[in-house]
Protein backbone atom coordinates (compact mmCIF):
# COMPACT_ATOMS: atom_id res chain seq x y z
CA UNK A 1 0.00 0.00 0.00
CA UNK A 2 1.31 3.76 -0.74
CA UNK A 3 0.75 5.57 2.45
CA UNK A 4 1.02 8.62 0.84
CA UNK A 5 -2.07 8.03 -1.38
CA UNK A 6 -4.44 5.54 0.91
CA UNK A 7 -4.30 4.92 4.52
CA UNK A 8 -5.67 1.84 6.29
CA UNK A 9 -8.02 2.41 9.05
CA UNK A 10 -10.15 0.47 11.96
CA UNK A 11 -12.36 2.75 13.40
CA UNK A 12 -13.88 1.96 17.11
CA UNK A 13 -17.34 2.07 18.29
CA UNK A 14 -19.40 0.65 21.43
CA UNK A 15 -22.13 -0.77 19.31
CA UNK A 16 -23.14 -1.71 15.41
CA UNK A 17 -26.62 -2.70 15.39
CA UNK A 18 -27.95 -0.57 12.54
CA UNK A 19 -30.20 2.30 13.08
CA UNK A 20 -29.76 1.71 17.12
CA UNK A 21 -26.94 3.20 17.85
CA UNK A 22 -25.87 6.80 16.20
CA UNK A 23 -22.26 6.44 16.60
CA UNK A 24 -22.10 2.96 15.09
CA UNK A 25 -23.95 3.74 12.21
CA UNK A 26 -22.12 6.85 11.87
CA UNK A 27 -18.94 4.71 11.89
CA UNK A 28 -20.45 2.48 9.36
CA UNK A 29 -21.38 5.20 7.09
CA UNK A 30 -17.95 6.72 7.42
CA UNK A 31 -16.28 3.31 6.87
CA UNK A 32 -17.94 2.89 3.15
CA UNK A 33 -16.73 6.88 2.76
CA UNK A 34 -13.71 6.13 3.14
CA UNK A 35 -13.54 2.79 0.95
CA UNK A 36 -15.22 4.89 -1.79
CA UNK A 37 -12.36 7.23 -1.64
CA UNK A 38 -10.06 4.37 -2.00
CA UNK A 39 -8.68 3.64 1.65
CA UNK A 40 -9.00 0.43 3.88
CA UNK A 41 -11.47 0.59 6.37
CA UNK A 42 -12.76 -1.69 9.13
CA UNK A 43 -15.77 -1.04 12.19
CA UNK A 44 -14.74 -2.40 15.53
CA UNK A 45 -17.60 -2.61 17.87
CA UNK A 46 -15.91 -3.15 21.53
CA UNK A 47 -18.98 -3.29 23.48
CA UNK A 48 -22.33 -4.25 21.62
CA UNK A 49 -25.23 -4.69 24.06
CA UNK A 50 -27.24 -6.25 20.96
CA UNK A 51 -24.98 -9.58 20.57
CA UNK A 52 -24.43 -12.21 23.12
CA UNK A 53 -21.57 -13.77 20.66
CA UNK A 54 -18.67 -12.62 18.82
CA UNK A 55 -19.73 -11.56 15.11
CA UNK A 56 -17.44 -11.38 12.41
CA UNK A 57 -19.41 -10.26 9.45
CA UNK A 58 -20.30 -7.20 6.87
CA UNK A 59 -22.23 -4.88 6.98
CA UNK A 60 -24.09 -2.71 4.33
CA UNK A 61 -23.60 0.72 3.76
CA UNK A 62 -24.27 3.20 0.82
CA UNK A 63 -23.33 0.18 -1.90
CA UNK A 64 -20.43 -0.80 0.02
CA UNK A 65 -19.90 -4.25 2.50
CA UNK A 66 -18.25 -2.68 5.33
CA UNK A 67 -15.92 -5.78 7.93
CA UNK A 68 -16.77 -5.41 11.02
CA UNK A 69 -16.10 -6.86 14.66
CA UNK A 70 -19.43 -7.14 16.98
CA UNK A 71 -17.63 -8.13 20.55
CA UNK A 72 -20.60 -8.69 23.32
CA UNK A 73 -20.61 -6.18 26.40
CA UNK A 74 -21.38 -9.65 27.91
CA UNK A 75 -17.95 -10.80 27.24
CA UNK A 76 -15.38 -9.97 30.07
CA UNK A 77 -13.22 -7.20 28.92
CA UNK A 78 -10.03 -9.26 29.05
CA UNK A 79 -11.29 -12.16 26.26
CA UNK A 80 -13.09 -9.03 24.19
CA UNK A 81 -9.44 -7.08 23.58
CA UNK A 82 -7.53 -10.25 23.20
CA UNK A 83 -9.89 -10.87 20.10
CA UNK A 84 -10.10 -7.33 18.73
CA UNK A 85 -6.32 -7.53 19.22
CA UNK A 86 -6.25 -10.60 17.25
CA UNK A 87 -8.44 -9.15 14.77
CA UNK A 88 -6.71 -5.89 14.26
CA UNK A 89 -3.08 -8.08 14.16
CA UNK A 90 -4.58 -9.55 10.67
CA UNK A 91 -5.86 -6.13 9.28
CA UNK A 92 -2.50 -4.49 10.32
CA UNK A 93 -3.78 -0.63 10.24
CA UNK A 94 -1.93 2.20 10.17
CA UNK A 95 -4.50 4.32 12.36
CA UNK A 96 -6.95 3.27 15.15
CA UNK A 97 -10.00 5.91 15.08
CA UNK A 98 -11.81 6.03 19.09
CA UNK A 99 -15.51 7.08 18.12
CA UNK A 100 -15.89 8.19 21.93
CA UNK A 101 -19.08 8.49 23.85
CA UNK A 102 -18.84 8.12 27.50
CA UNK A 103 -22.42 6.10 27.89
CA UNK A 104 -21.06 4.00 25.16
CA UNK A 105 -18.42 1.92 27.50
CA UNK A 106 -20.09 2.21 30.67
CA UNK A 107 -24.06 2.64 31.86
CA UNK A 108 -22.86 6.07 33.85
CA UNK A 109 -20.33 6.91 31.12
CA UNK A 110 -17.43 5.93 33.76
CA UNK A 111 -15.56 3.49 32.63
CA UNK A 112 -12.19 3.31 34.27
CA UNK A 113 -9.30 1.18 32.84
CA UNK A 114 -10.66 1.97 29.17
CA UNK A 115 -7.27 3.45 28.05
CA UNK A 116 -5.21 0.87 29.87
CA UNK A 117 -7.36 -1.72 27.86
CA UNK A 118 -6.85 0.45 24.58
CA UNK A 119 -3.21 0.60 24.74
CA UNK A 120 -3.57 -3.08 24.26
CA UNK A 121 -4.80 -2.63 20.79
CA UNK A 122 -1.86 0.02 19.80
CA UNK A 123 0.99 -2.06 18.81
CA UNK A 124 2.57 1.47 17.39
CA UNK A 125 -0.05 2.00 15.59
CA UNK A 126 -1.25 6.00 15.50
CA UNK A 127 -4.40 6.93 17.54
CA UNK A 128 -7.20 9.02 16.11
CA UNK A 129 -10.08 10.13 18.61
CA UNK A 130 -13.36 11.55 17.83
CA UNK A 131 -14.97 12.67 20.34
CA UNK A 132 -18.96 12.90 19.98
CA UNK A 133 -19.80 13.46 23.43
CA UNK A 134 -17.76 14.49 26.34
CA UNK A 135 -19.07 14.73 30.03
CA UNK A 136 -22.24 15.52 31.74
CA UNK A 137 -22.97 18.32 33.85
CA UNK A 138 -21.55 21.47 31.59
CA UNK A 139 -24.46 23.75 31.67
CA UNK A 140 -25.12 26.00 34.63
CA UNK A 141 -28.89 24.91 35.01
CA UNK A 142 -27.55 21.54 35.61
CA UNK A 143 -27.91 19.79 38.98
CA UNK A 144 -24.77 19.67 41.67
CA UNK A 145 -25.35 15.95 41.10
CA UNK A 146 -24.74 15.74 37.54
CA UNK A 147 -21.74 18.59 37.76
CA UNK A 148 -19.80 16.43 40.34
CA UNK A 149 -20.61 13.29 38.04
CA UNK A 150 -19.32 15.07 35.05
CA UNK A 151 -15.94 16.32 36.72
CA UNK A 152 -15.41 12.44 37.37
CA UNK A 153 -16.50 12.17 33.28
CA UNK A 154 -13.76 14.65 32.24
CA UNK A 155 -10.88 13.62 34.47
CA UNK A 156 -10.90 10.19 32.55
CA UNK A 157 -11.04 11.92 29.22
CA UNK A 158 -8.08 13.99 30.24
CA UNK A 159 -6.53 10.70 31.05
CA UNK A 160 -7.58 8.75 27.98
CA UNK A 161 -5.95 11.89 25.65
CA UNK A 162 -2.91 11.29 28.23
CA UNK A 163 -2.41 7.87 28.03
CA UNK A 164 -3.26 7.32 24.28
CA UNK A 165 -1.44 9.92 23.18
CA UNK A 166 -3.25 10.32 19.76
CA UNK A 167 -1.71 12.19 16.68
CA UNK A 168 -5.09 13.60 15.93
CA UNK A 169 -7.86 14.84 18.10
CA UNK A 170 -11.06 15.61 16.70
CA UNK A 171 -15.12 16.67 17.95
CA UNK A 172 -18.01 17.97 16.33
CA UNK A 173 -19.08 21.37 18.46
CA UNK A 174 -16.72 24.46 19.00
CA UNK A 175 -18.18 24.48 22.71
CA UNK A 176 -16.33 20.95 22.71
CA UNK A 177 -13.57 22.11 21.42
CA UNK A 178 -13.18 24.43 23.60
CA UNK A 179 -13.49 22.50 26.14
CA UNK A 180 -11.00 20.12 25.23
CA UNK A 181 -8.50 22.81 24.72
CA UNK A 182 -9.08 23.66 28.40
CA UNK A 183 -8.11 19.95 29.38
CA UNK A 184 -4.33 21.41 27.65
CA UNK A 185 -5.11 19.39 24.39
CA UNK A 186 -5.31 20.71 20.44
CA UNK A 187 -8.61 19.41 18.35
CA UNK A 188 -9.89 20.31 15.35
CA UNK A 189 -13.62 20.43 13.90
CA UNK A 190 -14.59 17.81 11.92
CA UNK A 191 -18.40 18.44 10.61
CA UNK A 192 -20.91 15.48 11.30
CA UNK A 193 -22.54 14.49 8.07
CA UNK A 194 -26.58 12.99 8.85
CA UNK A 195 -26.96 8.99 8.97
CA UNK A 196 -29.71 9.53 6.88
CA UNK A 197 -28.81 9.34 2.85
CA UNK A 198 -30.46 11.93 0.55
CA UNK A 199 -32.77 9.99 -1.34
CA UNK A 200 -35.57 13.05 -2.02
CA UNK A 201 -35.06 16.21 -3.16
CA UNK A 202 -38.75 17.52 -3.47
CA UNK A 203 -39.82 20.81 -5.70
CA UNK A 204 -42.39 20.72 -2.86
CA UNK A 205 -40.17 21.92 -0.45
CA UNK A 206 -39.28 25.28 -2.57
CA UNK A 207 -43.02 26.03 -2.56
CA UNK A 208 -44.01 29.52 -1.02
CA UNK A 209 -43.94 28.91 2.22
CA UNK A 210 -47.57 31.17 2.25
CA UNK A 211 -49.09 27.96 1.04
CA UNK A 212 -48.07 25.52 4.21
CA UNK A 213 -45.34 25.95 7.07
CA UNK A 214 -44.56 22.01 7.31
CA UNK A 215 -42.08 21.50 10.41
CA UNK A 216 -40.46 18.26 11.08
CA UNK A 217 -38.63 16.85 13.84
CA UNK A 218 -37.00 13.83 14.02
CA UNK A 219 -34.86 11.94 16.77
CA UNK A 220 -34.39 12.38 20.16
CA UNK A 221 -36.86 15.03 21.69
CA UNK A 222 -35.26 16.15 25.03
CA UNK A 223 -37.57 17.36 27.48
CA UNK A 224 -38.65 20.84 29.01
CA UNK A 225 -38.55 22.00 25.52
CA UNK A 226 -40.73 25.20 25.60
CA UNK A 227 -43.29 23.21 22.66
CA UNK A 228 -46.86 24.73 24.32
CA UNK A 229 -45.79 28.46 23.66
CA UNK A 230 -44.44 27.37 20.33
CA UNK A 231 -47.50 25.32 19.10
CA UNK A 232 -49.57 28.37 20.71
CA UNK A 233 -47.52 30.87 18.93
CA UNK A 234 -47.89 28.66 15.39
CA UNK A 235 -51.73 28.22 15.90
CA UNK A 236 -52.15 32.22 15.93
CA UNK A 237 -49.88 32.37 12.80
CA UNK A 238 -52.43 29.88 11.08
CA UNK A 239 -55.48 32.10 12.23
CA UNK A 240 -54.18 35.37 11.46
CA UNK A 241 -52.55 34.46 7.49
CA UNK A 242 -54.86 31.71 6.79
CA UNK A 243 -51.21 29.64 6.13
CA UNK A 244 -51.29 26.17 7.50
CA UNK A 245 -49.12 25.24 10.15
CA UNK A 246 -48.24 21.44 10.41
CA UNK A 247 -46.08 19.29 12.24
CA UNK A 248 -44.44 15.73 11.34
CA UNK A 249 -42.77 13.53 14.10
CA UNK A 250 -40.12 11.14 13.32
CA UNK A 251 -38.03 8.95 15.59
CA UNK A 252 -38.77 6.30 18.16
CA UNK A 253 -41.84 7.05 20.40
CA UNK A 254 -41.35 8.42 24.18
CA UNK A 255 -43.30 10.39 26.50
CA UNK A 256 -41.58 14.08 25.11
CA UNK A 257 -42.76 13.21 21.45
CA UNK A 258 -46.29 12.17 22.78
CA UNK A 259 -46.58 15.74 24.66
CA UNK A 260 -45.05 17.69 21.83
CA UNK A 261 -48.42 15.92 19.99
CA UNK A 262 -50.35 16.64 22.40
CA UNK A 263 -49.55 20.50 23.36
CA UNK A 264 -50.27 20.70 19.01
CA UNK A 265 -53.15 19.14 19.25
CA UNK A 266 -54.59 21.18 21.42
CA UNK A 267 -53.31 24.22 19.65
CA UNK A 268 -55.60 22.91 16.75
CA UNK A 269 -52.64 22.00 14.43
CA UNK A 270 -52.14 19.09 12.64
CA UNK A 271 -49.87 16.89 13.27
CA UNK A 272 -48.60 13.35 12.28
CA UNK A 273 -46.46 10.90 14.52
CA UNK A 274 -44.83 8.11 12.12
CA UNK A 275 -42.62 6.57 14.69
CA UNK A 276 -39.69 4.76 13.65
CA UNK A 277 -39.05 4.54 9.73
CA UNK A 278 -36.46 3.65 7.20
CA UNK A 279 -34.32 6.10 6.18
CA UNK A 280 -35.59 6.03 2.82
CA UNK A 281 -38.96 7.15 4.37
CA UNK A 282 -37.20 9.64 6.44
CA UNK A 283 -35.71 11.13 3.39
CA UNK A 284 -39.45 11.56 1.85
CA UNK A 285 -40.77 13.21 4.82
CA UNK A 286 -37.36 15.65 5.44
CA UNK A 287 -38.01 16.94 1.72
CA UNK A 288 -41.72 17.42 1.84
CA UNK A 289 -41.10 19.84 4.65
CA UNK A 290 -39.95 23.56 4.65
CA UNK A 291 -38.64 23.67 8.58
CA UNK A 292 -36.86 21.42 11.01
CA UNK A 293 -37.29 21.47 14.71
CA UNK A 294 -34.37 20.54 16.91
CA UNK A 295 -34.66 20.13 20.93
CA UNK A 296 -30.95 20.02 21.21
CA UNK A 297 -29.46 22.84 23.12
CA UNK A 298 -27.81 25.15 20.51
CA UNK A 299 -24.65 25.30 21.97
CA UNK A 300 -24.39 21.67 21.20
CA UNK A 301 -26.52 21.33 17.90
CA UNK A 302 -23.97 20.61 16.01
CA UNK A 303 -23.37 17.20 17.61
CA UNK A 304 -26.62 16.05 16.60
CA UNK A 305 -26.98 13.79 13.76
CA UNK A 306 -31.20 14.36 13.19
CA UNK A 307 -29.67 18.20 12.74
CA UNK A 308 -27.37 17.11 10.36
CA UNK A 309 -29.84 15.34 8.58
CA UNK A 310 -32.19 17.90 8.53
CA UNK A 311 -29.63 20.34 7.12
CA UNK A 312 -28.33 18.04 4.09
CA UNK A 313 -32.04 17.57 2.94
CA UNK A 314 -31.88 21.57 2.99
CA UNK A 315 -34.02 22.62 6.07
CA UNK A 316 -33.25 25.35 8.18
CA UNK A 317 -33.34 24.90 12.00
CA UNK A 318 -35.38 26.15 14.71
CA UNK A 319 -33.64 25.40 18.12
CA UNK A 320 -36.62 24.72 20.16
CA UNK A 321 -35.00 23.74 23.35
CA UNK A 322 -34.79 24.10 27.03
CA UNK A 323 -32.39 26.79 28.58
CA UNK A 324 -28.85 25.34 28.70
CA UNK A 325 -26.29 27.66 29.35
CA UNK A 326 -22.82 26.39 29.44
CA UNK A 327 -20.30 27.68 31.81
CA UNK A 328 -17.62 29.91 31.94
CA UNK A 329 -18.67 30.80 28.05
CA UNK A 330 -20.49 34.32 27.40
CA UNK A 331 -21.01 33.74 24.32
CA UNK A 332 -22.79 30.77 21.81
CA UNK A 333 -21.49 30.32 18.64
CA UNK A 334 -24.58 29.78 16.07
CA UNK A 335 -24.52 27.71 13.09
CA UNK A 336 -25.53 28.90 10.17
CA UNK A 337 -29.04 28.32 8.89
CA UNK A 338 -30.47 27.85 12.69
CA UNK A 339 -32.39 30.17 15.11
CA UNK A 340 -33.32 30.21 18.86
CA UNK A 341 -36.63 30.19 19.27
CA UNK A 342 -37.71 32.38 21.94
CA UNK A 343 -41.30 33.18 23.42
CA UNK A 344 -42.87 35.42 21.14
CA UNK A 345 -40.39 35.36 18.33
CA UNK A 346 -42.21 32.72 15.88
CA UNK A 347 -43.03 35.10 13.42
CA UNK A 348 -39.25 36.47 13.33
CA UNK A 349 -38.26 32.29 13.46
CA UNK A 350 -40.00 31.33 9.78
CA UNK A 351 -39.40 34.64 8.29
CA UNK A 352 -35.45 35.72 9.07
CA UNK A 353 -34.30 32.78 9.32
CA UNK A 354 -30.84 32.54 6.34
CA UNK A 355 -31.08 29.20 4.77
CA UNK A 356 -27.15 28.49 4.03
CA UNK A 357 -26.82 25.57 2.13
CA UNK A 358 -25.07 23.07 4.10
CA UNK A 359 -21.57 22.14 2.78
CA UNK A 360 -20.83 18.91 4.91
CA UNK A 361 -21.82 15.90 3.22
CA UNK A 362 -20.53 12.59 4.05
CA UNK A 363 -18.01 13.01 0.89
CA UNK A 364 -16.93 16.39 2.12
CA UNK A 365 -16.41 14.97 6.00
CA UNK A 366 -14.72 11.98 5.13
CA UNK A 367 -12.10 13.64 2.59
CA UNK A 368 -11.21 16.21 5.73
CA UNK A 369 -11.05 13.24 7.89
CA UNK A 370 -8.21 12.21 5.98
CA UNK A 371 -6.16 14.94 5.35
CA UNK A 372 -6.38 15.55 8.90
CA UNK A 373 -5.14 12.24 9.46
CA UNK A 374 -2.30 12.24 6.87
CA UNK A 375 -0.95 15.45 8.35
CA UNK A 376 -1.23 13.80 12.17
Amino acid sequence: MDDNNSLSIVLICSSLEPGKDGVGDYSRRLAAELFKLGHECAVLSLNDRDVTDTIVEHQFADGVNVPVLRLSSSMEIKGRIQQAETWIKQLNPQWLSLQYVPFGYHPKGLKVGLSKSLLKLSNGRKWHIMFHELWVGIAKEESKKLQYWGEVQRLLIRSLITRLRPAVIQTNTKLYQQLINKLGFHADILPLFGNIPVKHLSEEQNINRAQGIRFVVFGAIHDRAPIATFAREAALYQKTRSIPVSLTMLGRKNDEQQRWAEEWRSAGLAVKVLGEQNAEVISAELSKANFGISATALAVIEKSGSFAAMREHGLPVISVSKPWTPKGFTEIIVPDSVVKYLEGNFESCISKINNVPYSSNISVVASQFISELKRG
